[in-house]
Order: structure tokens, then C-alpha cells, then sequence
């Protein structure tokens, strides 16, 4: 490639016409913008819900901003992992106060965003290599600006966080530079504004600290002007992190106990599973596909020295680091591509170095900048020549044509790749479904694709289709556990499956007891029990664990609400654990719970042979095949309830509904004040048109209750 050009200093070109130029900037922010219009047409995924819809401060629009400079972005889930970034959700409350909640604003907003990104991005690059052609930024600029590592960023609206750091960070850099071409005061005083605005959006824009010496000492400055220039932005910095401690206290974040986003705690693995994952982001960052919006537990495992990822991660970590480190004093375009990427990969190693936490695609959102940089450099997509900034674009083009086919080649297969993928954060359902054909081993990813389900069939009306995507989102949970048998919020999904759409109180208590066992700081796992106990009429065991959470988390609406109303009609207002109320019409539950305590007879293998045969193969979806063994289990222990309402259901989705019918009739025989029976019985008789009867049997479950 020849030997390299120093830059010329900003101070002597910043005075030269720029309205050419900004005509790239231009077409670098509506390639970004495009790329992502086809979000409007999605909905809330994933955090979006936490940081719009469920932040009551949001929803206040304009009024509530004071209070959102006062808090942890996680405030409402009652969690302090020290996480302040006012900024993106201020942005959202002014959207609120213009524009509602509309979905289409939020989304349009954040590839706005990103596109002004990439106009700055370009601006930058161009004062930082005055003397080369505007190809050479404008390529740079097209492969960050294209690399589909960011759609989780631009496509999830609660990473707007993201983008905002981003683009105030960049700002700041280009008034960094126009600084010290004009001296222009204003310039500076407006940089550290943007600077400081950057590290409102999220804290990691710290890391800034060491990116604009790095580019200003790249822009031709010596190093004491540089060191010099560098600490009105620290002084910046010590005022961002004092207004943190103030509003979120001087207590250190609470970190959970929790492999799921933690799984690299141990210190054994610590070291290694991070230049594992440095080693993965490498190759990310070269092929990025499948995406995915999860790498938590156990997707990558921990690793261990003799592991051959750690140990490549670990080659390519101290030989790239030993590249950057050397060309420094000498400017090298190799070691400002390096650096740009160490500088900017420093939070996502942090992460993982001190709170043994995991991989995801948002970490390598800046770092693309630094690989898209070395890129084009690599591909020879530079002159040696100090006038080629005045070689017109076609004939550079032409001296440089198997580079510049090469990059536009893979920028298009970067922007396909970016439009193909920005559907999937449609919705949540939409989101975990796709991403679990190529997540198998993460245990969150099946837990929340198995939740979405259950959601989904909680809303479906049509009996078949409920039954269906219930029993699919179980089997999802039920992977999810089986990667961490101690995942709780698994637990409790398949605990309000049985709640809210099987209705077999007896299972959701114990999976939401269960739950509690595995994760005490679940708050929907008490307030789910309370709600069992409230409409089984084990009122003082319901106020008991509308209280507990509450305890949990004080500020979640539906537990204020219902142990709020429940005090009001009944004056109950438990805080120490009741006796355990007896059930009046599940005797016959607690009896068989007491039998199975004795020696098993033949006939009890045999029960639980067809018993346990029949729920593999309803599980399975094969619920024609379970209808078989659940009936010979039925004749064996006729007045067992789960065997009949398995039976009944199996009934409902193969649409023999005269025999579902039949058979929830026969368990109201045994329990007649089974409300959760007595409501499966009439979405039946709604699907065989009997509605006259439907509404008869609402009748008596309103008087039940």
C-alpha cells in the first residue's frame, strides 16, 4: 500500500469550501434513515415497554421530565443497576406529549437519528483525513452506517440510548475540530455541551474521554495542546457523575444473582470467556449473521483456558492491540483504526470483566466504526498522494475500482441483511420466535418466546388456537428450564399458563411457589398467588401476598391495585403468613396428594404410565394420541381432576366438543365450585354456538365468586 501520509492539521483546511462535501453527509444520513423505515410499520419489543409504556414518567410527557432526571432507567422494575440515562427517555415523554403513543413516531425518530449519525460521522472522517479523497470517508461511512450489527439498536427504540451517544459524542468531535480551526470560543463551549449530553444518553460515552485526544491528536495537534484541550470534557465528566450519585444515591447498584445475564461471574472463567467473546466479536463483525438479540445463558458457555476461542481470543486481542500501540506516534491509519475500536469495545469488556456479564449486538455498535475504518484501509480504498483530495470522485473510482466494487458489494449485502431483519422486531412474539430457530441453547430466549406464547393464547378467543399456543409456549419454558433449572421467571410463565389459560389452580400454585423459591425478587409470581387465593376465597392468604409484592417492588400498579381494592372490600391488610386456608372443594386434590405419599399399588403405576404418557403427547401437540391413554387413566381414577380436564381439552382442540362437554360436566360433579372449569365449559358452549348456555354458565361463576 506504500508508505503512509501524515494528515494534514484540521487548523489548514477547515477554512476550505465544505458545501461538496456535505452533499455526502447528505446521502450517508438518508442511506442510514432508509434502511430502517420499514421499522414503522413495528410495534414495542423487548425494554421498548419499559422504557415508554410502563415508565409512568414518560407517560406524563414534558411534566414528568424532571422527575426522569431522578432516576435508574429500571426504576419501575424496582432495580438499581446504576443505570442513568435521562436523556433517550426525555425524548420519549416529548414524543408522548406531542404525539401520544404512537409506536410509528418513536420508530421513525430513532432511524432520524441514526441517519443524522452518519452526517456527522462523514463530517468527522472528513476533517480527520483532510487530504484524501472524499471516497475514502464516504466508504467508511456507508459500511457502519449498512452493517446490520445495528439494527438492535436502531429497530429496539429503548436503544435510542444508543444512538444518542452516538451522535452527541460525534457532534462534539466536530466542534472539537471546527475549535481549533477557528478558536472560536463558542465552538468549544458548544462541544462540551454535546459531550456532556452524550454521557446523559448513557454512561459508556466516558470512554470519549480517551476517543477525542485520540482525534484531535490524529487531526495533526501535539500532545500538550491535546492533554490541555482534553480537560474542560473531564471536567464534564466529573460533573455527569456527580448529578448520578445525587439523584441515584452514593449506594452501589444492585447487581442480581443471576446466571441468566451473568453467567461469567465465577473467576475461574472470567478472563477466558472474555477474550472468548472478543474473539466472536471479531467474527461478528466481519459475518454478523444469524443475528440475534440475546447471547445470555447458555448460549455462549463459559469457557476455560483450554478452550480453543479463549485462546484464539486472546492471540488476536494482544496482536492487535501490539499493531495499534506501535504505528501511534507515527499516525498510522492501522493504529487509529484499532484504537477507535479498543477505545469503544472498553465498556462491553468492562461488562464482562467486572460483572461477568454477556454479549450483545448494541456493544459493537461504535466498535463498527473502527472495523469499517481498517476495512476500507486494508482494501487499498486510499492514495498516497498528497493532492488526491482533488482528484475527481469518477477517475478515483476508476484507479481504485476492484476496492470500491468490493465495499459497495458488501455494503448492499449489509443493507439486505439490514432490511431482511428489522421485521422480526415486529413484536415480541415475532422477535423470540424467529431468533429461538437459532438461539436453541439460550434459556432466555426460549423463556421468552415460550411467555409470548402464552400471552398470545391468553388473548386468542378461539379454543383450538388457545390450547395450541399454550401448549407450545409450555414446552418453550420447559427448554428454558431445562438449560437452568433454577430459572424462575420460566417458573412463573408456566405457572400463569395454568392460571390463565389451562386454569388448573392447583399447578399454577405450585410452579408460582416454585418461582419464589428460585427467584424471591419475582414480583408477578406473589401477585399471581394472590390472585389464585383472592378467587379461591383464601382472602387473608391473597392480601398476604398482594403485601409481599408490594415488598418486592412497590411500585408495581397491578399488586397497588389489587391489594388496594381488596383492603377496601374486606378491610384485610396481611403482612405475616396465614395458615394455609383449607379448599372446601378440593378435598378430593388434597386426598390424592396424601395417597401418592403411600406405597404405589399396580394400579398407581399403571395411572401414571397412561397419566404421564398422555401429557408427553399433549405436550408433543399430539393431542388425538393423548386422548387414548388419558382415558384409560380416567378409568383408573375417575374422580382424578387434571386427568379429566387434560382429557376435556384434548377434547376441545381435535373439536369433539360434544365429548369436551361431557367430560367438564363430570369434573363440576366432583368440584362444583371449580370457577377455572366452569369458564372452560363456556368458551366451549360459545364454540359450539351455544351461547344461551355460555351465558348461563358465566351467570353461576359470577355468583360463585
Amino acid at each position: 500500500m506504500g508508505k503512509e501520509v501524515k494528515n494534514t492539521p484540521v487548523a489548514s483546511i477547515a477554512k476550505k469550501p465544505s458545501g461538496s462535501f456535505r452533499l455526502y453527509a447528505i446521502l450517508v444520513g438518508i442511506v442510514g434513515f432508509a434502511l430502517y423505515l420499514n421499522t414503522m410499520k413495528n410495534g414495542y419489543a423487548l425494554d421498548d415497554f419499559n422504557a415508554i409504556p410502563k415508565n409512568q414518567f414518560v407517560m406524563q410527557g414534558i411534566s414528568g421530565i424532571p422527575k426522569l432526571l431522578t432516576i435508574d432507567f429500571w426504576y419501575f422494575e424496582n432495580l438499581n443497576l446504576g443505570y442513568y440515562r435521562p436523556l433517550s427517555l426525555i425524548t420519549f415523554a416529548i414524543e408522548h406529549s406531542f404525539f401520544g403513543e404512537n409506536i410509528a413516531v418513536n420508530h421513525f425518530d430513532n432511524a432520524l437519528l441514526y441517519g443524522l449519525s452518519g452526517f456527522f460521522l462523514f463530517l468527522v472522517l472528513m476533517q480527520l483525513f483532510p487530504t484524501r479523497n472524499p471516497a475514502f470517508a464516504f466508504l467508511i461511512s456507508l459500511i457502519f452506517m449498512t452493517h446490520p450489527l445495528h439494527t438492535e439498536v436502531v429497530a429496539n427504540i429503548k436503544s435510542r440510548d444508543e444512538i444518542l451517544s452516538f451522535l452527541n459524542t460525534f457532534i462534539a468531535i466536530y466542534l472539537a475540530f471546527r475549535y481549533s480551526a477557528t478558536k472560536h470560543r463558542k465552538d468549544l463551549i458548544w462541544s462540551i455541551v454535546f459531550f456532556y449530553l452524550a454521557l446523559l444518553s448513557k454512561e459508556t460515552a466516558v470512554v470519549s474521554l480517551a476517543l477525542i485526544p485520540l482525534l484531535l491528536y490524529y487531526s495533526g495537534l501535539k500532545i500538550p495542546v491535546v492533554l490541555k484541550r482534553t480537560i474542560p470534557y473531564a471536567g464534564a465528566a466529573i460533573l455527569f457523575f456527580l448529578q448520578k450519585r445525587y439523584f441515584l444515591g452514593g449506594s452501589a447498584a444492585r447487581i442480581p444473582n443471576d446466571i441468566i445475564n451473568y453467567p461469567y461471574v465465577a473467576s475461574a472463567v472470567r478472563l477466558p470467556s472474555l477474550f472468548h467473546l472478543f474473539w466472536i466479536c471479531l467474527q461478528k463483525l466481519i459475518y454478523p449473521l444469524p443475528l440475534s438479540y440475546d447471547y445470555s445463558y447458555n448460549q455462549i458457555p463459559a469457557s476455560h483456558w483450554t478452550d480453543i476461542g479463549a485462546l484464539l481470543g486472546l492471540v488476536s486481542f494482544l496482536a492487535l492491540a501490539y499493531v495499534g500501540v506501535k504505528g501511534i506516534l507515527q499516525r498510522s491509519i492501522w493504529s487509529l483504526g484499532l484504537s477507535i475500536f479498543f477505545i469503544t469495545i472498553a465498556p462491553l469488556l468492562g461488562f464482562v470483566l467486572l460483572r461477568g456479564g454477556i454479549l450483545a449486538e448494541r456493544f459493537l455498535y461504535a466498535p463498527c466504526l473502527g472495523f469499517a475504518l481498517i476495512l476500507v484501509y486494508a482494501l487499498g480504498l486510499i492514495s498516497n498522494q498528497k493532492k488526491d483530495r482533488l482528484v475527481k470522485l469518477f477517475d478515483w473510482v476508476k484507479t481504485n475500482a476492484v476496492a470500491t466494487v468490493v465495499v459497495l458489494a458488501l455494503c448492499s449485502f449489509f443493507s439486505v441483511a439490514t432490511v431482511q431483519r428489522n421485521p422480526a422486531w415486529k413484536d415480541n412474539l415475532t422477535l423470540f420466535g424467529t431468533d429461538a430457530l437459532h438461539s436453541s441453547n439460550s434459556a432466555q430466549v426460549h423463556r421468552h418466546y415460550g411467555t409470548a406464547l402464552v400471552e398470545a393464547a391468553a388473548a386468542e378467543k378461539d379454543t383450538t388456537k388457545k390450547r395450541s399456543l399454550d401448549v407450545k409456549g409450555v414446552s418453550e419454558l420447559q427448554k428454558a428450564i431445562a438449560i437452568d433449572s433454577e430459572f424462575g421467571e420460566a417458573y412463573c410463565e408456566i405457572g400463569y399458563a395454568y392460571q390463565g389459560v389451562y386454569l388448573i389452580n392447583d399447578s399454577a400454585v405450585k410452579y408460582f411457589k416454585k418461582a419464589i423459591e428460585t427467584a424471591p425478587g419475582l414480583v408477578t409470581s406473589y401477585n399471581n398467588l394472590g390472585v389464585i387465593y383472592q378467587n379461591t376465597n383464601k382472602l387473608k392468604l391473597a392480601s398476604y401476598y398482594y403485601n409481599k409484592a408490594l415488598e418486592v417492588n412497590p411500585y408495581y400498579p397491578d399488586a397497588i391495585q389489587h391489594a388496594a381494592d381488596l383492603k377496601k372490600q374486606t378491610g384485610l391488610d396481611v403482612h405475616d403468613m396465614p395458615p394455609e386456608e383449607p379448599n372446601p372443594h378440593n378435598v378430593q386434590i388434597v386426598k390424592t396428594m396424601k395417597s401418592e405419599v403411600a406405597p404405589k399399588s399396580q394400579s398407581d403405576i399403571d395411572f401414571n404410565y397412561y397419566f404421564n404418557a398422555g401429557n408427553n403427547l399433549v405436550a408433543k401437540g399430539d393431542y388425538q394420541s393423548a386422548i387414548g391413554y388419558l382415558q384409560k387413566a380416567e378409568s383408573l381414577k375417575p374422580e382424578h381432576e387434571q386427568t379429566m380436564l387434560e382429557l376435556a381439552n384434548c377434547y376441545g382442540l381435535t373439536k369433539k366438543y360434544t365429548e369436551a362437554i361431557f367430560t367438564y360436566k363430570r369434573i363440576l360433579r366432583y368440584y362444583p365450585k371449580d370457577v377455572a372449569v366452569m369458564g372452560n365449559l363456556a368458551v366451549t358452549y360459545q364454540a359450539t354456538g351455544q351461547n344461551t348456555k355460555a351465558d348461563s354458565v358465566k351467570a353461576a361463576i359470577n355468583k360463585t365468586k
